[in-house]
């Protein structure tokens, strides 16, 4: 253990690893109750002289429980759990801060900050898949030291339900990470790190999160890296979604036949684990419209224009090739996924455009089950994951100022788990994040130090991609066999994509987002 004395938190007493040393469950911010903003909590955190004990993980903010089960099925590997995760309303909007040892004096080391994903309904910074210890250690030894950051936030509807009835306007979730980097603006120094110096990056909803707070007009980082998500792939709700939810909740909670205040009342004041135990545990949750805030619904169309802000220096944007595992069980598991494909393209598209998409991505009715899903997997992931990618790169608005990078995972799976052989959906953060070292095998362990050292040579201001290697390409591309390269865009989409692409921007971006929403959500009858 480590004691140390923050100049705005006060003494806190850390956890000593060889290279760095973690403050664990730091509030941030003043819980105001259920459905309400949160506040700054200044510090000190201690109103004694004995140390804050930062030493033990945080409680998690309310959700279901072992949700962390969800995230290990997607991996294909489970780690353990060196405490049992405990959640709180209150004291789960906390904050883990990894610093390394033996700062020099105002040597204000960049920032990094993870936004974890979870589908919106779970996850946290206690999580051991997401702890930023190893990351840091690992920009230690490679020269390149940073101070990594993860706040929880509010998740499910306690973060995101917004109502017309109850004057409840959503995206608390978002307003606790945007206060969580004012946070850093007060106190990140204090630990060594550069306050006009952060990186943010997240993975799937942490992406989705992300890239929400990139539409915003308020400054609130320098860099951004989107890992699997963009905020196309669950845009803002309008009013009439936002009632469609509202309602679904009001039911699933028998208060169909209440009063408004009824209503108020029991939402407020139902204890969190009856609230989330009524309601579905996926429940389909997300950011809302709200004026001043998120003020548009991004689609395909404005991506580009929607997610690069003046304030942001450089955004990297990427996918996984086989994104749409994470859909398997709700969009992917029909009896013949070919056939049912099929019959959303048919009556999606016109004739001579159906024939295109399913010859480019083989496509038949009888195809055996292994194709069919593999064939199926890739396309859902292109419409969702990979076309938001073409459409921010490649129709960037020429007077953004906002430098824009992309990548790709190829490497696959070797786990002992449905997804082996497939480059999965959060496999690159198996990778990335250093915490499966263990598990690994050797190419899997140096890919994984590859991209480590990429992203912090970004986090550096180095750029993605160098100087040299901009001669290669522009895409920048990891895996298969855990080597990295650097090919142009064309390149990349004729040999490893097979031109799908261009075959689904031919289509034009309405036309796809028809598409995407008949088969995750099924063809309106």
């Amino acid at each position: 253990m480590a004691t140390f004395s923050h100049p705005t938190l006060g003494s806190l007493r850390g956890l000593s690893f060889p290279a760095t040393t973690q403050y664990r469950n730091l509030p941030y911010l003043y819980f105001n109750g259920r459905f309400k903003e949160a506040s700054l909590h200044p510090g000190p955190l201690s109103a004694t002289d004995i140390p804050y004990d930062a030493t033990k993980w945080g409680p998690l903010c309310p959700q279901i429980p072992n949700g962390i089960k969800l995230d290990f099925a997607l991996a294909g590997v489970e780690l353990a759990q060196l405490e049992e995760s405990s959640m709180d309303e209150e004291r789960g909007l906390n904050v883990v801060v990894t610093v390394p040892n033996d700062i020099k004096k105002d040597q204000m080391l960049p920032v990094v900050v993870w936004i974890h994903g979870g589908y919106w309904v779970v996850g946290g910074n206690s999580w051991p898949q997401y702890d930023l210890q190893n990351f840091v250690d690992l920009s230690v030894k490679i020269g390149k030291p940073v101070i990594g950051v993860a706040f929880n936030y509010r998740l499910g509807i306690p973060g995101l339900l917004a109502s017309k009835e109850l004057d409840l306007r959503g995206n608390l979730a978002l307003k606790d990470q945007v206060l969580g980097f004012q946070w850093l603006r007060r106190h990140i120094q204090g630990f060594g790190g550069n306050h006009t110096n952060i990186t943010a990056f997240g993975e799937s909803a942490g992406a989705m999160l992300l890239s929400a707070l990139l539409q915003l007009s308020t400054p609130l980082f320098n860099r951004a890296l989107v890992m699997s998500g963009s905020a196309t792939l669950r845009p803002s709700k309008a009013e009439n979604q936002q009632e469609d939810l509202y309602h679904d909740v009001i039911k699933a909670l028998d208060l169909v036949e209440s009063t408004k205040d009824q209503r108020a009342e029991a939402l407020s004041t139902l204890g969190t684990q009856e609230l989330i135990s009524k309601l579905p545990p996926l429940i389909h949750v997300g950011p809302s419209l709200e004026a001043g805030f998120l003020d548009d619904i991004v689609t395909l169309q404005t991506i580009s224009k929607k997610t690069t802000p003046s304030w942001c220096e450089e955004l990297v944007i990427g996918d996984c090739l086989h994104d749409a595992s994470c859909f398997k069980t709700r969009v992917l598991n029909h009896p013949n996924n070919a056939e049912y494909f099929i019959t959303c393209i048919e009556s999606t598209l016109d004739p001579s455009e159906a024939r295109s998409v399913i010859s480019a991505y083989d496509l038949s009715k009888s195809d055996p089950a292994e194709k069919s899903l593999v064939n199926c997997i890739e396309m859902l992931t292109d419409l969702r994951w990979y076309l938001p990618i073409l459409h921010t790169v490649l129709d960037q608005d020429q007077s953004s100022s906002t430098k824009i990078s992309r990548y790709h995972f190829h490497q696959a799976n070797k786990f002992d788990c449905q997804w082996n052989g497939l480059a999965a959906h959060l496999f690159d953060i198996t990778l990335l994040l250093q915490n499966h070292r263990h598990t690994l095998a050797t190419e899997e362990i140096q890919l994984g130090e590859d991209m480590a050292q990429r992203f912090l040579g970004f986090a550096y201001g180095e750029g993605f991609i160098s100087q040299f290697e901009k001669s290669l390409g522009n895409v920048v591309v990891w895996g298969p066999e855990g080597k990295t390269r650097v090919v142009g865009q064309s390149e990349y989409d004729e040999m490893m994509r097979r031109g799908r692409g261009e075959v689904l921007r031919r289509l034009g971006w309405e036309t796809c987002e028809k598409l995407a929403n008949s088969i995750q959500f099924g063809l309106k009858k």
